[in-house]
């Protein structure tokens, strides 16, 4: 029974981050199917960054060295690289992969099929400790993923609908920027043992990254959004400072003299009696 409820509790948090991103897209939902899929791809995309971490060798020991090959080589690089390669694998004769917004939110069902199984991973093999365990990563590194996954999915959308002239920058983007967040993140989770001084530091820099990571993935959601939603409309969005303008404007207050409407009376008024009319003339003999 244990088992069972490792697994689940494993499994939650990515299946709750994947209803999130679907109802998210809320123009034009993607096919359950696809989007399982895509959370199957996440999961399989596992198996040869595992292969790939286990052939990689060791380097250092308890120093920053150690630390920064294990975050950006080990972690990083083969873990980004293969939910990269299985994500393109999805999406390239995806016939639904039709809008902006749907590169995050199949990258991101590939990174959290990806964050799920890893989750379980770290569940079955730390019984003793599941609810704090569970607890932290449920906050943290499944976040964590998916964030990397937005940021990669925003990256490949820009490059497949954006200017041609920067597809190339686009893609690599794609990669680079979900490998260095990623790294710097399992980077100052690694260096907490380096002393007492080193961890203030990095417990710093993770919760500056973190928000960092939270505020940029929901302004690049939004924005993806907000384009196909002009898409739809056939029209250029507006420019970004004037549709800032246009969301900071309000209407000007009107004078409480003026708004005020006068009081209206129910009573009815007075009935003027009017003399009766002159009586018809006599007739002429």
């Amino acid at each position: 029974m244990i088992y069972l409820i490792a697994l689940f509790v494993g499994i939650l948090p990515a299946i709750m981050l994947v209803c999130f991103i679907y109802w998210k897209d809320r123009y034009v939902h993607e096919p359950w199917k696809w989007v399982l899929k895509a959370f199957f791809f996440g999961v399989l995309s596992s198996i040869p960054a595992i292969i790939i971490e286990l052939l990689l060798p060791d380097v250092g020991e308890d120093s920053f060295l150690h630390s920064a090959y294990s975050a950006f080589i080990v972690a990083s690089m083969s873990e980004e690289a293969m939910k990269m390669l299985f994500f393109w694998l999805l999406v390239r004769k995806n016939p639904y992969f039709d809008e902006r917004m749907d590169g995050i939110v199949y990258c991101a069902a590939v990174g959290l099929g990806f964050a799920g199984l890893e989750n379980m991973g770290y569940m079955l093999s730390n019984l003793d400790q599941l609810a704090s365990v569970a607890i932290m990563r449920a906050f943290l590194s499944v976040p964590g993923h998916f964030f990397f996954a937005v940021f990669m999915g925003y990256y490949y959308s820009l490059a497949v609908y954006g200017p041609k002239e920067k597809k190339k920058l686009m893609l690599v983007a794609a990669f680079v920027v979900p490998f260095i967040l990623h790294g710097l993140f399992d980077f100052a989770l690694m260096s907490f043992d380096l002393g007492e001084v080193t961890a203030c530091v990095m417990f710093v820099l993770f919760v500056v990254l973190f928000i960092f990571m939270w505020r940029h993935s929901v302004k690049k959601m939004n924005k993806l959004l907000e384009d196909d939603f002009f898409a739809m409309l056939k029209c250029p969005p507006p420019p970004p400072v004037i549709n800032a303008r246009m969301q900071a404007m309000t209407p000007p207050k009107v004078p409480d003299h003026i708004n005020a409407s006068p009081a209206v009376s129910n009573e009815q008024p007075p009935m003027i009696s009017q003399p009766p009319p002159p009586p018809p003339p006599s007739p002429r003999n």
